[in-house]
């Protein structure tokens, strides 16, 4: 037996010591659980948590590795915390869980609520996504969408939810958190913006620019080149090419796809003036309905947060301990309390596995009002 062996064998011994007791300590905390749950007291208690690691920090005579012992005893609070929350709060994940109960399979043509107009970059993910075996119809407003959805006058909507360049679209996500629909797929688009006019116009000639608002911040060192031209906002990039094509007027331009120009018979005095070169923008697919297939790997949910120290720690802990691949995270404002903010987050996973399941499940019992936004095929590295 070399040395590294007989270390080992020393680290499963005291791991088998350690076992016991962990238990023994477990089978008290649960009995706290009782007790809080019999008298309708929070899990949670920070102030106690905070005099509890502070006196066992004391207890260590030698501080060089304080923090190995804090993180410790802060991971078996932890722990014990969330083992505390299955015994009082059980019944707060059953709606959570109802999403596999749920889910249905793919509607066939569907009708499908675009964002835009024809030629938009919606309306490209919405065949990509498809195969264009859809009826499609289109709005101007996000929230239009998810009305019509509610309203059972369509079976999905294709929006955009983020960009590469710019960032998450705050008003989708809100909408998604509030209306609590389901995410059910996704595609990645490129996005290639050209400046576009009538047949016969040139850069000098341009005195007012139509777009989208995340057009123009997708591309302001083109705009900067143009000089004093007026950038006017319109509900989408197609939209604005269409337009341009109906003022028939060489001192108007939009910045919309190639694809568009070739709809509306507009001429390309520019092409690719993205100022990011790989940008690409992420389109959800959403339905009133879950749908959960055996290749579904990504896990999209929305949650708040006390607002109190360590509370994001406590989540992140989660996601390490179960060994998920968090691929994103991030806030947005509470509207109606100032300061306060949920947290947007998606992890690889399939719900149908067990083991994703019990760690998102222990994730929800460290926040406050978790919903299941999806769990879907992720369509990220078809663009990479």
């Amino acid at each position: 037996m070399n040395e590294l062996e007989q270390l080992r064998n020393g680290i499963d011994k005291i791991d088998r010591e350690l076992l016991p007791l962990f238990l023994k300590r477990m089978k008290l905390c649960g009995q706290v659980g009782e007790y809080k749950k019999k008298n309708d007291m929070p899990v949670l208690d920070s102030n106690r948590e905070k005099q509890v690691l502070e006196n066992k920090m004391k207890l260590l005579e030698d501080k060089e590795m304080s923090d190995e012992v804090y993180e410790f005893f802060n991971s078996i609070m932890t722990i014990s915390r969330t083992y505390q929350k299955k015994i009082i709060s059980n019944e707060k994940y059953r709606d959570c869980w109802d999403i596999l109960e749920n889910s249905v399979e793919r509607t066939e043509n569907p009708k499908v609520v675009c964002f835009g107009f024809e030629g938009s970059y919606s309306e490209e993910a919405c065949e990509k996504f498809f195969d264009d075996n859809c009826e499609k119809r289109y709005v101007s407003a996000f929230g239009e969408a998810f009305d019509i959805l509610i309203s059972g006058g369509a079976d999905y909507a294709v929006l955009p939810i983020e960009n590469s360049s710019t960032g998450m679209i705050a008003e989708v996500m809100d909408l998604l958190a509030e209306k609590k629909l389901y995410i059910i797929g996704e595609e990645y688009i490129p996005i290639r913006h050209c400046l576009m006019g009538i047949k016969g116009t040139k850069l000098s000639d341009i005195k007012k620019l139509y777009s989208h608002e995340q057009a123009f911040l997708q591309c302001p060192d083109f705009i900067k080149k143009l000089g004093a031209v007026e950038c006017i906002s319109h509900y989408s990039t197609a939209l604005s090419a269409k337009s341009v094509a109906q003022m028939n007027d060489t001192s108007v331009a939009a910045i919309a796809s190639e694809r568009t120009a070739e709809i509306y018979g507009l001429e390309v005095l520019a092409e690719n003036i993205n100022s990011v070169d790989c940008n690409t923008t992420r389109f959800v697919v959403i339905s009133t309905r879950p749908e959960i297939s055996n290749e579904a790997s990504k896990v999209s949910i929305v949650f708040n947060l006390d607002h109190k120290s360590g509370e994001l720690y406590r989540v992140l802990s989660g996601f390490a301990r179960g060994g998920l691949n968090l691929l994103k995270l991030e806030s947005r404002p509470v509207r109606e309390k100032p300061f306060e903010y949920k947290f947007f987050a998606d992890y690889t996973g399939n719900l149908k596995d067990n083991e994703v399941r019990a760690i998102t499940e222990n994730i929800a019992q460290e926040t406050r009002n978790l919903i299941l936004l999806g769990n879907y095929i992720n369509a990220d590295g078809e663009h990479k």
